[in-house]
C-alpha cells in the first residue's frame, strides 16, 4: 500500500472504557453501552491514488506562458482550487531538479511573495518542498518579482535561483511562482519541465491534490520528516539600497549629491502590492516629500483597485492622487513591480504608448540610433516619434518575454538595443541585466526629470518629451472567443484566410487597405484614411487562451467603426464563422 494511502484511510477506532453500571430494585434505568470513537479519517471519501494522465493534466495546466497561475482561494463557490499547498511543494522540488539538469551545484533558493492572502499558505509548502530535494532555502517575505533576480546577482550573494509568489494584477484568490536564475526568467520550455517533473513525484507519492485534509497534510507530514529551517534574508531592504545608489549616481546633483530629490513631490499608487516600498524606502530617504502617495500598505485583497498599470480605474485614481496633492509626478505600479507606469505633473497619463515613448526619448539621448522593441499592438506615432529621434523601431509580439527575448537576441547579433518594452508596461534595459522590472524604468524617468530641470534652471517636465507624440483619434480592442474545442488549429485556418481576403482587395474599401510588410503574429493592415491620415488594425490569435484580438486605431473621427465594420463583413462570411463569437464586434 502507499505510504500516502495509509494515511488517508484507517479502520474505525473503537475504545471500550471502562464503565460502571449503577441499577435499583426500584429504579428502571437502561442497560449501559460502550461507544464507539470515529476517526475523523472515516469520514473522508474512499482512498485512490490518483490516475497518472490526471495528475500530469492537474499540473500542466498551471502553465501560464513563462510562468505558473492557478486559483489558490476559493473565494465564490464557483471557485475551483487549482493550485494547492502540494502542488506548490512538488513545483519547488521540481525546479531544484531541473536546477540540478543544469549543472547548478550547492543548490540555495530564495522565495518570495507579494502580500496576497494565500501567500502564508503557499511559502511554507515552496519551502519545504525546496528543502526536500536538497536545496537550502531562504525566506525573503514580502518581496518584488524585480528584487528577487536582485537576489541572485547582487554582490556577495549565494543564492543561485529564486521564485516568486505572484499573480501580477490577477484578481486576490490567485496565486502563481515566477523562476529565477543568474541568466533571467524562466521560459516556456523550462517551466514545461518542472511541471512534468512534478506532476512525477506527485504521482510517486500518491498524493490526493485539492483533498481539503490529505493536500496540506502531506506537506506538513513532510516539513516534519526535514525539519531543516529556512534562513532568512531582508531582500527588500537590500533591493531598495540598490536602487537607492541608481539614483544617486544617474542624477550626481551638484548640491545635494545625497539628497538628490530634495524639493521633488512624487505621489506612489501602490495599489496594496508590494511596490510602498518604493516610497518609504527609496524615494523619501533621498529627499523627496512622498505625502501625496496612497495604497503603500500591502493588502492582499487589493480594497482600493486593482494594482495595474492598464487598467482605467488605478491610472485614474493616480491622476487624482497627483492633482489633489500637487505632485510633480506620480508612479504607478502593478502588485509585484514588474510593470509600472507614469503621472505627468500636469495630471496626464502616461502609460502603454506613451510610456514606451517616453523611455525610448530618454534612452535614444545616451544611446542615439539604438534600436527600440516593442510588442506588436504599438501605433504608427510611435514609431515615427522613435524614427524621427534617430532610432530604429522594431516591432515583434506579445508577451513582455517574447519582446525581452528578442532585444537580447538583437544584441547579440551586434545590433545596439537598449530598451525592450510592452504596451502592458513590462520592460527591460540592456544596462539593468535585461530584468523586467517597472521600479527601474520609473526610476529612470525620475532620474531624467530631476537631470532636465537641473539643465532648465528648474521649468523642465516630462511631458515636454512627448510633446511630438502623435496620437490616434480612437482606438479600441476587440476580444473574439473561438468556441471550437480546438482552437489553435480553427484560429490558424481563420488567421490565413483573413491574410487572403486582404491580399485579393475583396471587400476592401477601395483599396486602402494594405498588409504590413513584416508581420512576427498575426496580420497588421495599414489603412489609408486619405489626407495624410492612416490607420491600422492588427488581427492575431491569444498567446494562451481561445481568442482571436482585434486592434484598431484611427486617426480620424469615425474611422474606428469604419475598420471594424470592414473586419465584421470578412468574419460573417469567414468559412469558420460558426466557429466564432462576434459578439464584441457587432455594437
Amino acid at each position: 500500500m502507499h505510504a500516502a494511502a495509509q494515511w488517508q484511510r484507517s479502520q474505525h477506532a473503537v475504545v471500550e472504557p471502562k464503565r460502571q453500571c449503577v441499577t435499583s430494585a426500584a429504579v428502571r434505568v437502561p442497560r449501559c453501552r460502550s461507544r464507539a470513537i470515529t476517526a475523523v479519517t472515516a469520514y473522508l471519501p474512499p482512498a485512490a491514488p490518483p490516475a497518472a494522465a490526471d495528475v500530469a493534466h492537474a499540473f500542466k495546466r498551471l502553465q501560464n506562458g513563462s510562468d505558473v497561475r492557478g486559483v489558490a482561494l476559493a473565494v465564490t463557490p464557483t471557485d475551483t482550487i487549482t493550485l494547492t499547498p502540494a502542488s506548490a511543494f512538488f513545483i519547488a522540488a521540481g525546479f531544484v531538479d531541473w536546477l540540478k539538469s543544469k549543472g547548478v551545484a550547492d543548490i540555495k533558493v530564495a522565495v518570495g511573495c507579494d502580500p496576497r492572502v494565500s501567500g502564508p499558505l503557499l511559502m511554507p509548502a515552496v519551502l519545504a518542498g525546496l528543502q526536500s530535494a536538497g536545496a537550502a532555502a531562504v525566506d525573503v517575505g514580502l518581496s518584488t518579482t524585480p528584487a528577487m533576480f536582485y537576489g541572485i546577482i547582487a554582490p556577495g550573494s549565494s543564492v543561485n535561483g529564486s521564485i516568486m509568489l505572484t499573480a501580477s494584477h490577477m484578481p486576490m484568490h490567485n496565486n502563481g511562482l515566477k523562476f529565477f536564475t543568474a541568466e533571467g526568467g524562466l521560459g516556456k520550455p523550462d517551466i514545461a519541465a518542472i511541471l512534468e517533473t512534478a506532476a512525477a513525484k506527485c504521482e510517486a507519492a500518491a498524493v490526493p491534490l485539492g483533498d481539503a485534509i490529505l493536500d496540506a497534510a502531506y506537506v506538513l507530514q513532510q516539513a516534519v520528516t526535514t525539519p531543516a529551517t529556512p534562513s532568512s534574508w531582508p531582500l527588500l531592504s537590500k533591493y531598495a539600497e540598490h536602487l537607492r545608489e541608481m539614483i544617486v549616481s544617474g542624477i550626481k546633483h551638484p548640491q545635494s549629491p545625497d539628497k538628490p530629490l530634495t524639493g521633488l513631490k512624487i505621489a506612489v499608487d501602490a495599489g496594496n502590492g508590494s511596490g510602498g516600498f518604493l516610497a518609504t524606502q527609496v524615494l523619501e530617504p533621498l529627499g523627496a516629500d512622498v505625502s501625496g502617495s496612497q495604497f503603500l500598505e500591502p493588502d492582499g485583497t487589493f480594497p482600493n483597485h486593482i494594482p495595474n498599470p492598464e487598467n482605467k480605474a488605478a491610472m485614474k485614481a493616480a491622476v487624482h492622487a497627483v492633482n489633489t496633492s500637487g505632485a510633480d509626478l506620480g508612479i504607478v505600479f502593478d502588485t509585484d513591480v514588474d510593470r509600472s507606469a507614469i503621472v505627468g505633473g500636469d495630471g496626464s497619463p502616461i502609460n502603454s504608448n506613451r510610456f514606451i515613448a517616453l523611455m525610448a526619448a530618454i534612452v535614444l539621448q545616451e544611446h542615439p540610433g539604438s534600436t527600440i522593441v516593442t510588442d506588436s499592438v504599438t501605433s504608427n506615432g510611435l514609431t515615427t516619434f522613435i524614427e524621427q529621434r534617430g532610432g530604429k523601431h522594431f516591432r515583434f509580439k506579445r508577451g513582455y518575454k517574447n519582446v525581452i527575448s528578442k532585444g537580447a537576441e538583437l544584441n547579440k547579433q551586434g545590433v545596439d538595443c537598449e530598451l525592450m518594452m510592452e504596451t502592458s508596461g513590462h520592460g527591460a534595459m540592456r544596462s539593468n541585466n535585461y530584468l523586467d522590472d517597472g521600479s527601474h524604468l520609473a526610476l529612470t524617468a525620475v532620474v531624467a526629470f530631476v537631470r532636465s530641470r537641473l539643465a532648465s534652471g528648474g521649468s523642465a517636465g516630462l511631458g515636454e518629451l512627448l510633446a511630438d507624440l502623435q496620437e490616434p483619434a480612437e482606438a479600441a480592442e476587440y476580444r473574439i472567443g473561438i468556441k471550437d474545442p480546438d482552437f489553435k488549429a480553427v484560429g490558424g485556418q481563420v488567421l490565413q484566410a483573413f491574410h487572403d481576403w486582404v491580399q485579393s482587395g475583396v471587400g476592401n474599401a477601395g483599396g486602402s487597405w494594405s498588409l504590413e510588410p513584416v508581420n512576427h503574429e498575426g496580420w497588421r493592415v495599414n489603412v489609408d484614411e486619405g489626407e495624410g491620415k492612416r490607420g491600422w488594425l492588427l488581427l492575431r490569435q491569444s498567446l494562451h487562451d481561445p481568442l482571436l484580438v482585434l486592434n484598431v486605431e484611427s486617426d480620424v473621427q469615425g474611422g474606428e467603426a469604419a475598420i471594424r465594420s470592414n473586419v465584421l463583413k470578412f468574419f460573417s462570411d469567414a468559412q469558420h464563422a460558426q466557429a466564432l463569437d462576434l459578439g464584441s464586434l457587432q455594437k
